[in-house]
């Protein structure tokens, strides 16, 4: 018996194309372990858009660009309705810094990745309260995930990393976004520990991996006995959650 429920998935990818590709996977590999999925008809329909031409996401956000990238991605949701998409999302935090735009004009529901991920730590993290973002300077910079707090009337404190260490965070996106994991993981993953460190040390009991660039480079749950939020990982369950009866 199918447990697909008839829901199509439009995913906007290219923003990065590796994490796109690994949310995918995640999908198929949580459908079989975690939902006994066992045939083709179980698993959900899904179009991918790797949107790799778009505006810098982060140079908009950060207000180094006035280009922004909505229209492109507006465009990329359009065709995935016309393709037959009932329901769509971005493997790509700093995107929902317009998401509410690319859905309106692309009339297309879209599951957000930051509401997703506030709700995730309430709901399986529940005595944390102060949580670290590793994210783009352009998540950062947007304060994504104080808006969704808000929104969401959840009681949460944010703790972000120094100038000078979301640099660091921005040099191991990149290298992430160049490969580095298929050449050596463990220089991907030390991109990121300074960053982590300061986080910790400034008092976080969780961290988010805030871009899907990094779960790419760092594979555990934990670091210094605190949780990592995988928002690749997020977003697979709460699509699969939409799409799987």
């Amino acid at each position: 018996m199918s447990k697909f429920n008839g829901e199509t998935l439009g995913v906007i990818g290219g923003c990065g194309v590796a994490a796109a590709i690994e949310l995918l996977h995640r999908i198929e590999k949580k459908l079989v372990t975690d939902h006994n999925c066992t045939d083709d008809p179980e698993q959900p329909e899904v179009i991918l858009y790797q949107a790799t031409q778009a505006p810098s996401r982060i140079a908009y956000a950060t207000g180094q660009s006035s280009q922004s990238f909505a229209p492109y991605f507006i465009n990329a949701a359009k065709f995935l309705k016309q393709a037959g998409a009932t329901l769509c999302c971005i493997p790509c935090n700093t995107a929902h810094c317009v998401i509410d735009e690319i859905e309106r004009e692309a009339e297309v529901p879209f599951i957000n990745l930051i509401d997703e991920t506030l709700r995730y730590i309430v709901s399986e993290h529940a005595t944390v309260k102060n949580v670290g973002i590793l994210g783009s300077a352009g998540t950062v910079k947007s304060k994504l995930h104080d808006l969704s707090l808000q929104k969401l009337d959840l009681r949460l404190n944010f703790i972000y990393p120094s100038n000078e260490l979301q640099n660091e965070i921005g040099n191991g996106i990149c290298a992430v976004k160049s490969g580095i994991m298929y050449k050596n993981p463990n220089i991907g993953q030390e991109f990121f520990t300074a960053p982590m460190n300061e986080l910790i040390d400034n008092g976080a009991d969780l961290i988010v991996l805030g871009c899907t660039e990094i779960p790419l480079a760092i594979t555990a749950d934990a670091y210094r006995n605190i949780p990592l939020a995988d928002t690749i990982a997020i977003l697979a369950d709460a699509c699969i959650a939409r799409c799987h009866a």
